[in-house]
């Protein structure tokens, strides 16, 4: 636990220097994923992420994988995070992990008593999963902000890989006054114009060297972005 520790207080320093608006917590590394998580990631994710809340001059999401909302729930308003993540919300859809059928009416009954305060952000018809109803992706980010979430991830097919700009151009074309976040595949030469579409986005893979965030990378990614003249990174 204290390595973890150490390692997301790293990370979380290095992102704060670099300029960053904000830090999301997942437990990517408890593989194989499963939709719900044991008791045993439930309570190291909350100790790790309460110690970053601690820490944080910035805002703090959580999200418990794979798709654990009842945890995240939890945890974020034990450790007092601010937002927390959701990869399926409206979509029935199926992955290596097997099949996940959510209901969104429950997901959000359940956020209002555990979570009311704390914002809600939402994939659509997310990376490494295969959609098992088909629909437009327009109507799974209308399903998705119906129920009240505060903002839809739009992603490509897989986690670095860049999200085309035509599902984000569809998506903040059809609710343009709703916040659009990319979720996967944002790096220094691409953050300009899908930025210059969507409201915000959440990075990983591009900043990172192995397993932990290079400062450099992090830093060159904010310049970059606030050169032109964008202040919306996650």
């Amino acid at each position: 636990m204290d390595a973890c520790i150490k390692k997301a207080l790293y990370d979380l320093h290095a992102l704060e220097q670099a300029g960053f608006d904000g830090v999301l917590l997942e437990n990517d590394n408890d593989q194989p994923h499963t939709e719900f998580a044991n008791q045993a990631q439930i309570s190291s994710f909350a100790v790790i992420a309460r110690e970053v809340c601690k820490n944080a001059s910035i805002p703090v999401g959580v999200q418990m994988m794979l798709n654990d909302w009842k945890s995240t729930f939890a945890i974020a308003t034990s450790v007092d995070a601010k937002f927390c993540r959701l990869d399926v919300f409206v979509d029935d859809v199926s992955s290596q992990w097997g099949e996940i059928h959510p209901d969104p009416e429950k997901i959000m009954l359940e956020k209002k008593k555990i979570a009311p305060n704390i914002a809600i952000f939402t994939d659509i018809q997310v990376k490494h999963k295969t959609m098992l109803i088909k629909k437009s992706l327009e109507q799974s980010a209308s399903e998705a902000l119906d129920y009240g979430v505060d903002a839809v991830i739009v992603t490509g097919d897989a986690t670095g890989q860049e999200t085309p700009m035509e599902k984000i151009l569809r998506v903040k074309k059809a609710f343009p006054k709703s916040i659009v976040l990319v979720g996967a595949g944002v790096n220094s030469d691409n953050i300009v114009d899908q930025l210059s579409v969507a409201d915000g986005a959440i990075v990983g893979t591009s900043i990172k060297i192995g397993t932990c965030i290079d400062l450099e990378k992090a830093t060159n990614l904010v310049v970059v972005a606030k050169e032109a003249g964008i202040f919306k990174v996650v």
